[in-house]
């Protein structure tokens, strides 16, 4: 069988679609690995609250304004775990 998707937003269109319609998934053995690379990846990366805990230069206790303003520009250019 050859490979239905061709690129990242292809396999995420057709697994999102297929976990709509509620239907199973069974990977290939190289898909389950680039799947779970891009898990492993996705959650490493800091919450939007963890971003703006690192770039505050007051070192507040809790995220500023301004640091939670420039936390979320960051998280939206590159991405942020869930939380």
């Amino acid at each position: 069988m050859s490979r239905r998707w061709t690129n990242e937003a292809d396999l995420a269109a057709l697994l999102i679609a297929r976990g709509n319609a509620r239907r199973r998934v069974v990977l290939a053995p190289d898909t389950a690995y680039f799947v779970g690379l891009k898990l492993m990846t996705a959650s490493a990366k800091p919450t939007a609250a963890e971003v703006a805990l690192i770039i505050c230069d007051s070192k507040c206790e809790r995220p500023c304004y301004p640091c939670q303003g420039k936390a979320n520009c960051i998280v939206q250019a590159y991405g942020h775990r869930a939380g």
